[in-house]
This record gives C-alpha cells, sequence and structure tokens, in this order.
C-alpha cells in the first residue's frame, strides 16, 4: 500500500523541528518521502490534506491501560484511602477477560486522541498484548512485579516475567508489542528482586520500567530505612542504567538528577496523575533537562487521571513548570512537544516520533478547520495549548489506519458493544 498526503502542514520534529507545508509518502509501513512535492507515482489513495496538521503520533511513557476499568471509582480521596478502599479491592476482582476489555477501551481512546504507542506496566500481560496487537497499536509491555522482601513470592514473580517476556516475543514477531521488565517500586520490591530484574533485562537488552520518587512518603521512608534517597539506593544496587525508564521522579534533588543523567536513566512525567493525587510538588523538569535526561510525558491509569489524552498532558506539563518556577519561558510548547514524540519513541526503544524517511508511519492529522485550532500563528504552540483528541481526524501506525475520519476501522473492534462490557465489569466493584 502506497500513501501520499498532499500539501499538509507537517509538523516534522526531525533535527531542525521543520514546520511547512510538505507531501509525505508512505510505502510497507514506513515513510519512504518527505518533500515539498513528491516525485513519485502510482499511489494507492491521494489524500488532500491542505486543511490538515500532520504530526508524528504521540507517545505516552507511563499508564496502565486495564485502569480505565477504575475510571471515577476512587476520585477525589487521600492517596492512602484511594489505593486501600477503592483500587486494590477492586483490581483483585478482574480477570483476564476484564483486564482484555479495560485495555482495548484504553486502546480506543488512545488511538482516537492521537496516542499511536505506549508503555505499561501491570498485571495479566498476555491480555493486554492481545488487546493491543487486536487494535494494531505500537507498545511496550511489562508484568509489574512486587515482593514486599517475601522470598517465595520473588520467585513466583520472576517466573511470571519470565513468561510475560516469552509470550510477548512468541505473540508479537513483528515488533508492534514489546517485552520490558518492570519491578514496581523501590519500596514493593527488595533489593534480591531489583538486582535480578535488572540482570533480565540487562541479559535479554529490554527496557526496565519502575515507579520512582513519586510521593513525599516515598522519600521519607527510604531515607529512614536506607539511609538513601530513592534514586540514590537504585545506583548503590547497581540498578540504574541507559535501559531504565523511571515514572514521575517528583521528589527527585538536583544531585539525583545529575545522577540520572550520567547513568543515561529516562523519565515519564506524569503531571495529571501527580497533581489528582496530590503527590506533592511538581517533577524538577529544568534540572533533569540541563543534566541531559531524556524526558517523556505520560498519562498514567485513568484510575489516577480519569483520561489517556496525551494533548492535555502536554498542556499540563508546561502549565505546571511555569506555574511553579514564576516563569513563563519555562518548559515552552517545543519542549513538551519533544517529550511527547521523539523522545518517547526513543525511550521506549521504537523508531518513531518524527516525520522523516526511514521512520515507522505512524502518522497524526489534526484539522485545521476546528473553531478551537483558529487562527494559526504557531503549530507547535496549538499542538500544545489548544488541540484536544477532537481535533484527530485520521491515525496511521505502521502504515495502517486505524482511525480514519474520525471512526475507528479497525476489523473486528465495535466501540460500542466494548462500551457495553466494561460496564458490565464495573458493576461488580
Amino acid at each position: 500500500m502506497k500513501t501520499l498526503f498532499r500539501n499538509a502542514l507537517v509538523v516534522t520534529q526531525n533535527s531542525s523541528r521543520e514546520c511547512s507545508r510538505l507531501d509525505v509518502v508512505v510505502e510497507n509501513g514506513a515513510i519512504t518521502e518527505v518533500s515539498k512535492e513528491a516525485k513519485g507515482s502510482n499511489y494507492d489513495e491521494t489524500i488532500d490534506c491542505k486543511d490538515k496538521l500532520l504530526m508524528p503520533g504521540l507517545v505516552n511513557t507511563h499508564t496502565h491501560a486495564a485502569m480505565s476499568l477504575l475510571r471515577g471509582y476512587g476520585d477525589d480521596l487521600r492517596l492512602q484511602e484511594w489505593l486501600e478502599k477503592r483500587i486494590w479491592p477492586a483490581e483483585s476482582k478482574l480477570t483476564p477477560s476484564d483486564i482484555y476489555s479495560g485495555s482495548l477501551l484504553s486502546f480506543i481512546e488512545m488511538l482516537r486522541g492521537g496516542t499511536t504507542c505506549f508503555n505499561d506496566m501491570y498485571f495479566q500481560i498476555s491480555e493486554i498484548a492481545k488487546a493491543a496487537e487486536k487494535i494494531s497499536i505500537r507498545g511496550l509491555i511489562g508484568y509489574g512485579m512486587i515482593d514486599l522482601g517475601d522470598s517465595s513470592k520473588r520467585e513466583k514473580e520472576l517466573k511470571e516475567c519470565k513468561n510475560s517476556i516469552a509470550s510477548i516475543k512468541a505473540s508479537s514477531p513483528g515488533g508492534l508489542i514489546k517485552a520490558s521488565v518492570c519491578p514496581h517500586a523501590p519500596y514493593t520490591c527488595s533489593e534480591e528482586l531489583l538486582r535480578e530484574s535488572a540482570r533480565i533485562a540487562r541479559e535479554n537488552s529490554l527496557k526496565l520500567h519502575i515507579h520512582l520518587s513519586e510521593t513525599r512518603k516515598e522519600l521519607a521512608d527510604s531515607l529512614k530505612q536506607k539511609k538513601k534517597r530513592p534514586a540514590e539506593y537504585l545506583d548503590s544496587i547497581g540498578f540504574l542504567g541507559p535501559n531504565v525508564i523511571a515514572a514521575h521522579g517528583v521528589w527527585l534533588s538536583k544531585r539525583e538528577c545529575e545522577l540520572l543523567g550520567k547513568k543515561g536513566v529516562s523519565i515519564a512525567h506524569c503531571p495529571a496523575s501527580n497533581m489528582k493525587l496530590a503527590s506533592g510538588g511538581v517533577a524538577p523538569l529544568p534540572e533533569l533537562f540541563d543534566a541531559k535526561v531524556k524526558v517523556g510525558i505520560g498519562t498514567d491509569g485513568a484510575a489516577s487521571n480519569n483520561s489517556h489524552s496525551m494533548f492535555s498532558e502536554m498542556k499540563l506539563a508546561c502549565l505546571a513548570q511555569k506555574n511553579q518556577r514564576w516563569d513563563g519561558t519555562v518548559m515552552p510548547a517545543q519542549q513538551a512537544l519533544d517529550c511527547a514524540t521523539i523522545n518517547g519513541s526513543k525511550m521506549l526503544g521504537f523508531n518513531g516520533g518524527s516525520i522523516e524517511k526511514g521512520k515507522d508511519a505512524d502518522i497524526v492529522l489534526l484539522d485545521l478547520n476546528s473553531p478551537n485550532l483558529r487562527p494559526l500563528h504557531n503549530a507547535v504552540s496549538q499542538i500544545v495549548y489548544a488541540a484536544d483528541p477532537s481535533n484527530v481526524t485520521d491515525v496511521m501506525v505502521g502504515g495502517k489506519f486505524v482511525v480514519r475520519e474520525k471512526k475507528l476501522c479497525v476489523k473486528g473492534i465495535n466501540e460500542e458493544e466494548i462500551g457495553k462490557q466494561v460496564q458490565k465489569i464495573a458493576e461488580k466493584f
């Protein structure tokens, strides 16, 4: 299939951050040409994009897709009450079939909102991977391990981790879905589990995904029990490295930011979840950027965000920094878009995040005739501060359309039926 996007306003996210009217050609799942006027012919489809903005698919670097089942179930509670009285009891009732349906619901929301790639940590991993393959969304998925110092539980968790890696490799030979190693957090995993997780990830060339410095309590407990801040503790046991994706990082010190930069660690910033759960403070993005840490943006799960909109998340990321620093120049729109596209794709180990020859054809079109996108002075600012999922008209993943003219077009996916399924699941909580 050879597709020509003709005369689009293209936000390339290439090294020069070019933004201009261009033609984009897609063939065999990849972008094969980006030019002022495409030279080829014999296109299977030519799409007139004079009223469209064409951009890379957005990358959600930290989420728990199946938690869409808990959207709105535990709102406006303190963190421990939210976890102990709502989330954990509800999760204990989830079946593999529930996980599949909840994941599909999230992936529909993501694709319709311009997100083409995600990074997930949860349980029943084979069900999440199956849902992702079914709907044709790109993703990194890992089993969230927790042992709480119990050696017998540790062995079970590591076995499940290894099984999930093998399962994903077998079910996604085309590389749409990749496996990761996911010890939940320094405070829920023993040193032995953390060390073994790091070893498994290194030996299998996999990403290592963990929650880090999310709350003030986590920091206080680490200082009390380990005499080190969380990132410093992970470094002391040989955990940190360029394959590590650490979610949140709200309570990182400047010294820790510099440490993460030296080790090549990436941070998945989740502003909406951090604000809603009152994690306290705001992630130190300027210090992370100064330390050359690669930062992506994530929504976290819908139980703590209520949305998978990366447009909302980009805007919040900017506004939170400006408000916290009393400086309107901090975290400009371009930096947020970088985090949500090119940075995110690199963090997860995929070949996307920009509109360039040779990149995977993960492409999003926005309707420039939308009232909230007019007038157009600056395309990047418009994406970050004004756009929302309703502006997305078409989405392509790996050269195949998954959304056309605002409608999901994946064979075998019935949105209405999935909606009914998840509503029925919610009734048992």
